[in-house]
């Protein structure tokens, strides 16, 4: 008798699960530990969505993709022969995939406070909706799988297989 294989064993899952968890806590101490509180208050504050986007970013290259890479040996093969242009483009791809991430996090949270802010008449400025990490984390992970994906099959187009993360 054949046992199925978990949903939860997936290292599919595991990988989106520590992405979330790594995004949250970016969130965490990155916005909520340098920011004012009317800053937090307003997820779309221009210096706070840069400042995790720096944050996001370094965090993915120092801390996630290292973990991944490891934990589940998802090691790209090496190749010696890859050209400048392509490490150049898969990074640039990276930061670009990043930014739309927390760009579209920000959008899901400006309209949720004016959904709400509309629908139970509340005072222009207030904010229902503050930024908070764990719906930032989950936000994150599911935003930023939809794009690697997105990447993945534009890049086995272009250029054959996409060895990012």
């Amino acid at each position: 008798m054949k046992i199925k294989k978990s949903l939860f064993r997936s290292d599919s899952i595991k990988v989106l699960l520590l992405r979330m968890w790594a995004a949250g806590a970016v969130c965490f101490f990155g916005a909520w530990g340098r920011a004012g509180a009317e800053e937090v208050g307003q997820a779309y504050s221009l210096n706070l969505i840069a400042g995790l986007i720096v944050l996001l970013v370094i965090c993915d290259w120092i801390i996630v993709n290292p973990l991944i890479r490891y934990a589940f040996k998802k090691r790209p093969p090496a190749k010696p022969d890859k050209k400048v242009w392509r490490i150049f483009l898969e990074g640039l791809l990276h930061i670009i995939k990043i930014t739309a991430a927390v760009l579209f996090i920000v959008g899901v949270y400006y309209l949720l406070n004016i959904l709400f802010i509309h629908l139970f008449h509340l005072d222009e400025k207030s904010v229902p909706v503050p930024l908070e990490p764990l719906l930032f984390g989950i936000l994150y992970g599911l935003c930023y799988t939809g794009l690697d994906f997105i990447e993945k099959k534009l890049m086995g187009k272009i250029g054959g297989k996409n060895e990012l993360l």
